[in-house]
């Protein structure tokens, strides 16, 4: 199925009550966490029982929701082709959820041809739900309603807030970041790490972080931020150059703030 053929309001419309729902459900069962089941799939890395559940569900939804499409989730695997695929962390942060902290979310992207063009980001803990489409704007739907996304017009980078995720504790990445963290601690006014990067990218969309970056992250933990950043008229690059969904380090921010990002990095990288 082409991107021509395919009505992404629609599509984006019929999964968000899907997502809600079963975003809604993963935080019940958040509130007993002496019944989860914890698994390390490596230091620093887990995953229970709750987020296979929830990407089960999501799998059956989404592939109802639009049928013939393919499904790449975080616990069960899966390619990206140019089929339609969908792209999904059941819960973005997992870490976070395991111990009761309230800052995760449930991150689903749609890519036709590789390339992300519906986004949906939901935070169950603030009942916020993030989406956009490609062409449409990206917008948040709250108990104040529903409002249009527009990323920070911040350009001092004494008076902006950088948001990043750290790598796993014993990743090879380490290193260079704490390099670039140094710098950018030193050079920007704040930064923050909650450890979802759905909603730090989120964030820098809705304008309420300017700049982020990371090192070491998957296809499903940018694809759906991607699009709301592009929608908010900011923007997202590949230090590594590698495509996006391929990419091990990537930068993004708002159109102010995103170059000097980029260039107190790439400086980082490569002192003289």
């Amino acid at each position: 199925m082409s991107l021509n053929a395919m009505n992404l309001e629609a599509l984006c419309a019929d999964s968000m009550p899907a997502i809600s729902h079963i975003g809604h459900e993963i935080w019940l069962k958040n509130r007993d966490l002496k019944a989860l089941q914890v698994n390390e799939k490596s230091a620093g890395d887990v995953a229970t029982d709750i987020d296979l559940w929830a990407e089960q569900a999501l799998r059956e939804k989404l592939l109802s929701i639009l049928p013939g499409s393919q499904f790449m989730g975080e616990e069960t695997g899966g390619s990206l082709s140019d089929a339609p695929t969908w792209i999904v962390d059941p819960i973005d942060g997992t870490a976070n959820f395991a111990r009761g902290y309230p800052q995760w979310s449930v991150s689903v992207a749609l890519a036709v041809g590789g390339d992300p063009v519906l986004g949906i980001i939901a935070d169950p803990n603030r009942q916020e739900l993030f989406y956009a489409t490609r062409g449409q704007g990206a917008w948040l739907k709250s108990s104040a309603g529903v409002q249009r996304l527009a990323s920070s017009s911040v350009s001092e980078p004494l008076k902006a807030i950088v948001s990043t995720v750290f790598p796993k504790p014993l990743s090879p990445l380490m290193q260079p970041y704490l390099a670039e963290f140094a710098q950018v601690i030193r050079n920007f006014g704040q930064v923050r790490r909650s450890g979802s990067m759905a909603l730090e990218l989120a964030y820098v969309a809705a304008g309420r972080a300017d700049a982020f970056w990371e090192r070491g992250m998957s296809a499903w933990d940018a694809a759906a931020g991607l699009v709301l950043l592009r929608e908010a008229e900011a923007d997202i690059v590949a230090m590594d150059d590698l495509p996006l969904l391929s990419s091990q380090w990537l930068a993004a921010g708002s159109a102010a703030m995103l170059p000097s990002l980029v260039e107190l990095l790439r400086s980082s990288a490569n002192p003289t």
